[in-house]
C-alpha cells in the first residue's frame, strides 16, 4: 500500500482537493449525524485531518494502479469463449424457479402483537391480488424488501437451496402464474408469485459471459498488480518499525 502511495507521487499524479473532499462526503453519508462522525473517527483513535490523509493516501493508490494495472488489462472475447468451453462443470444449474415476493417484514424481537399487525397486512395484501390488483403494483407501494420492491418483488431466478426453507416449499410447489397463500418465514410474511420454472440444464454462453469476462479482468489484475509491486519493491523506501 505504501509502496504504492509512494510510486504515485513519484509519477506526480494529480490528486485535488475536491477529489479528497468527495470521498469524505461518501464517507461521511454513512453515519446518520456529523456527530456520530466524528465520534465512529474518534472510537478508531483517528482525527479529522488524520481521516482526510488516508483518505488522499487511497486515492493515490488507486490512480497509480489505474494507470500502471488497469489500463493494460486486456480479456479478449476469445479468452471468455475458451474459458467457458473449458469450465462447462462450472456452469451446470439444478431445477431453479424464476419469482416475486411481498414481504411484510418483522424484526427477530417482535412481540405477538407486532407478528399479528404484519400478518394482517399481508393478507390485506393477499385479498387485493385476488381481488384483480396487479402484484407487481401491490409489491411496488407496500413490500418491505428493499432489494426487490421496486422490481415489483421481482427476485429472479434461484436454485434450490438458496432460500429459506418455508419460502423455498412453497415457490417450487407453485405453477408458472400461480400466487400462493401467505408464507411465513424468519423475515417476515410472504406473498409469492412464480413468474417462469426451468430445468437443470448448463447455463448458456450468452448468459455467463459477462461474469466470465469479470472473472478473468480480475485475475488479470491480481497477477498484474502483485507483478507491478514486486518491481516497486526493488525501488522504494519502506521502513518497518516493531
Amino acid at each position: 500500500y505504501h509502496l504504492l502511495a509512494q510510486e504515485s507521487r513519484a509519477r506526480k499524479l494529480p490528486i485535488t482537493d475536491a477529489e479528497v473532499d468527495a470521498r469524505l462526503g461518501q464517507i461521511r453519508q454513512s453515519f446518520p449525524t456529523e456527530e456520530a462522525y466524528k465520534q465512529g473517527i474518534a472510537a478508531q483513535g483517528l482525527t479529522v485531518d488524520q481521516v482526510k490523509q488516508q483518505t488522499r493516501t487511497s486515492i493515490e493508490v488507486a490512480k497509480v494502479i489505474d494507470a500502471e494495472v488497469a489500463s493494460k488489462i486486456a480479456v479478449q472475447d476469445a479468452d471468455v469463449d475458451a474459458f467457458y468451453k473449458s469450465n462447462l462443470e462450472r456452469f451446470k444449474q439444478g431445477d431453479s424457479v424464476h419469482a416475486a415476493h411481498i414481504l411484510f417484514a418483522i424484526s427477530p424481537q417482535a412481540t405477538p402483537e407486532q407478528k399479528a399487525e404484519a400478518k394482517a397486512k399481508a393478507t390485506a395484501a393477499l385479498k387485493e391480488i385476488k381481488g384483480g390488483a396487479d402484484f407487481a403494483v401491490i409489491a411496488k407501494s407496500q413490500s418491505q424488501d428493499p432489494g426487490s420492491a421496486q422490481n415489483g418483488g421481482d427476485l429472479g431466478f434461484f436454485p434450490k437451496g438458496q432460500m429459506t426453507p418455508a419460502f423455498e416449499e412453497a415457490a417450487f410447489k407453485l405453477k408458472p402464474g400461480a400466487v400462493s397463500g401467505v408464507v411465513e418465514t424468519p423475515f417476515g410474511f410472504h406473498i409469492i408469485k412464480v413468474i417462469e420454472k426451468r430445468g437443470a440444464r448448463t447455463a448458456p454462453f450468452v448468459e455467463v459471459s459477462g461474469q466470465i469476462k469479470d472473472f478473468l479482468t480480475q485475475g488479470q489484475r491480481e497477477q498484474k498488480l502483485e507483478a507491478f509491486v514486486e518491481q516497486l519493491k526493488s525501488k522504494g523506501k519502506i521502513e518497518n518499525l516493531v
